[in-house]
């Protein structure tokens, strides 16, 4: 077990090093303390003896890599991201059979989406599934040649995404809202001018505690991606919360009437005979007000609580 020091700028970092079967293996130098840097060199160590238990993986065939990625991520990831993977990776094998990883080239995954691709146009549908696909068996060879080592250039490199049609997300208009308002209990209307007002996913909104009321400014909690962890970021106060009372155990959820995704917004629109509509529309509908205010797009970015201005130019598009 050796763990060193460096001085560095931003101060003191640890990093280790250390010889497992004629090989060198080390960090970065990343760790605040010695003890951080001792327990990261133990996992690591217990990777190269996991690795020997696995498959020779010069020799490890499409189906275990697949099996090994699967595994990965049913323990990682929502069961309906690994149904999702499997769709895809199982049409994958179906296509070019239990051969050898290192044998799986370019053509064979080019020839797969091009025949995914036709088959969806044959029943009227777009290529995004096809792209789905391409992520999917691209973060499978990733996850060969990254995780399990394997020496092999990743097939789908340069293969590039199909085109798609980009169709705009419907927006409700203020007397759609201000209808469906209407029909409303007090709390859903609450949730609904929450939503509204603060451009925020359903699901922040679920979270929220009156501990995260302020005077002026309340704070959200999103995942970035799945399995990460929560991440906050402050709004306006909206005028929805503005005369709420806080209860003595402010870690009570503001809205906790619904404990998952409220279904009464659809149920309403349909007995107002109006044309549905979801939660994300509203969030839409914030980012395309922002756009025509001339809110530059850095700070539209912010408040939808985006990571990439790529996402947030998704959400633009002109509203009367």
């Amino acid at each position: 077990m050796a763990q060193y020091s460096r001085r560095l700028a931003k101060g003191v970092k640890w990093f280790y090093k250390f010889d497992h079967l004629e090989k060198t293996y080390f960090s970065k130098c990343i760790f605040d303390t010695k003890g951080k840097a001792s327990k990261a060199e133990r996992d690591h160590r217990n990777f190269p003896d996991e690795q020997g238990r696995l498959p020779v993986y010069s020799e490890i065939t499409l189906r275990d890599l697949i099996d090994e990625r699967l595994k990965f991520i049913q323990t990682k990831k929502s069961n309906k991201y690994y149904r999702g993977n499997k769709f895809y990776l199982d049409m994958l094998y179906d296509y070019v059979g239990n051969t050898k990883v290192s044998l799986v080239n370019k053509n064979d995954i080019n020839s797969l989406l091009m025949q995914y691709s036709k088959f969806l146009k044959q029943n009227n549908k777009d290529n995004h599934a096809v792209n789905s696909m391409l992520r999917v068996i691209k973060a499978l060879f990733n996850y060969g040649i990254n995780i399990l080592d394997l020496k092999i250039e990743n097939p789908c490199n340069n293969l590039g995404a199909y085109p798609v049609n980009i169709k705009l997300k419907y927006v409700p208009s203020d007397d759609e809202i201000n209808k469906l308002l209407d029909v409303c209990s007090p709390e859903e209307k609450r949730l609904v001018e929450f939503v509204r007002d603060t451009y925020c996913r359903i699901n922040e909104a679920i979270r929220l505690a009156y501990a995260d009321i302020n005077k002026e400014y309340v704070v959200l909690y999103t995942h970035k991606s799945r399995n990460s962890n929560l991440t906050p970021r402050k709004v306006k106060k909206p005028d929805c919360l503005k005369s709420i009372n806080t209860p003595k155990d402010d870690t009570i959820r503001v809205f906790n009437h619904w404990s998952d995704l409220p279904r009464f917004l659809e149920k309403k629109l349909k007995l107002l005979n109006m044309r549905p509509w979801g939660w994300h529309n509203l969030r839409h509908r914030g980012a395309s007000l922002m756009s025509k205010r001339g809110v530059p797009l850095y700070e539209i970015m912010e408040k939808l609580g985006h990571s990439n201005l790529s996402t947030s130019q998704k959400y633009l598009q002109l509203i009367s």
